[in-house]
């Protein structure tokens, strides 16, 4: 074969690797943009439309009076509208009662320090075995604080760092940690609220809570009794802190009534596994007794806090978008170009040689 047939079938391969890989990198844009269904405008409505919000790397077991242990609040984007969003947790004990002295919650958002949760009114269920914990701060009457609102775009995902730590009262045995949120939909045009916002729970994790020098293989069974040295502590009031007033009838089961209003509705039952295992060793799995949803007064939405929220996840999206943000999409696209040019000069360096030996 002659060296002149030899170069063309090269450059013919690689314009041909280049254009397979360029229609590939199509495929993959594609999917990422998932196409319509039927579906999709109903699950888009105002009162439909919500967040998913998971708990990753809950560990399995905490020791009364130990040091804290990790896991991750992840909150997932997954609707066609920008979001915002006050982020919660709600432990409960099943083998006693929780009072909110019984724990240390803090929590750190990308790229900030540490900040310590707040105990959050919730008047779900008769029993005094569950605290809500609001991933923010209060003001003085007892309302979440503007700079707790968070901001949340379509297709984005936010991860917060969790650290929990039991004091020595802590009820001995069973308990469990599920993820909550209060959210609401902005307006594709004017960015505020669609509605006042809807409360939602979503899936847990269960563990154990275990005494100092317990083995780290589960703490022994469940004490039905709570194990504690002194009276229970009261919960703690917030001055000035309101009361729900009508806003939902507390459930004695997972799903609770529903208030005069779409924005207490709660989501399903909180008995879905975590979605991952802990790296810590003992992984936490899925919970499995029932968890009501919190039942407390819709906080206000005032519009200076949602733009500031919007204004800071829009900050946020443009800053990873600068660094490449894990995206490895324009990365797969350069390389597919530059394949293509490779081939494309191939051919013209082939057309030269040829013409020059016409010439010749």
């Amino acid at each position: 074969m002659s060296i002149r047939r030899s170069l063309a079938l090269v450059g013919a391969a690689a314009l041909t690797s280049s254009l397979v890989l360029a229609g590939a990198q199509g495929a993959m844009a594609v999917g990422v943009s998932p196409s319509p269904s039927a579906s999709a405008p109903q699950a888009d409505k105002a009162a439909d439309a919500k967040l998913d919000v998971s708990l990753d790397g809950v560990p399995g077991s905490f020791v009364a009076g130990g040091k804290s242990r990790m896991f991750t609040y992840v909150v997932e984007n997954k609707t066609k509208h920008d979001f915002v969003l006050f982020p919660l947790l709600k432990f409960k004990s099943r083998a006693g009662e929780l009072q909110p002295t019984d724990l240390k919650v803090e929590y750190q958002l990308p790229g900030e320090d540490w900040r310590t949760a707040v105990v959050a009114p919730d008047s779900s269920g008769a029993k005094k075995d569950s605290v809500l914990f609001l991933l923010g701060g209060l003001d003085g009457d007892g309302n979440p604080q503007a700079d707790a609102l968070l901001g949340l775009n379509r297709g984005k995902t936010l991860k917060i760092d969790i650290r929990t730590s039991f004091t020595e009262d802590a009820p001995l045995g069973k308990a469990g940690v599920v993820a909550a949120d209060f959210s609401a939909q902005l307006d594709d045009e004017s960015h505020l609220p669609v509605g006042n916002g809807k409360m939602s729970l979503d899936s847990g994790a269960r563990f154990v809570i275990k005494a100092q020098g317990d083995g780290d293989g589960g703490g022994g069974k469940p004490s039905p009794t709570p194990t504690r040295t002194g009276k229970p502590t009261p919960t703690p009031s917030h001055t000035g802190t309101p009361t729900p007033s009508g806003t939902t009838t507390p459930s004695q089961t997972a799903t609770p009534t529903p208030s005069q209003s779409a924005t207490q509705t709660p989501s399903a039952p909180a008995t879905t596994p975590a979605p991952a295992a802990s790296t810590t060793g003992d992984a936490g799995g899925p919970i499995d007794f029932p968890v009501e949803p919190p039942v407390i007064t819709p906080p206000k939405l005032p519009a200076d806090a949602v733009t500031k929220a919007k204004s800071k996840a829009d900050a946020s999206d443009k800053a990873l978008a600068q660094t490449g943000g894990g995206d490895n999409t324009t990365a797969i696209a350069a390389t597919g170009a530059a394949v293509l040019a490779a081939g494309a000069g191939t051919l013209v360096f082939l057309r030269r040689r040829k013409a020059s030996g016409q010439q010749g």
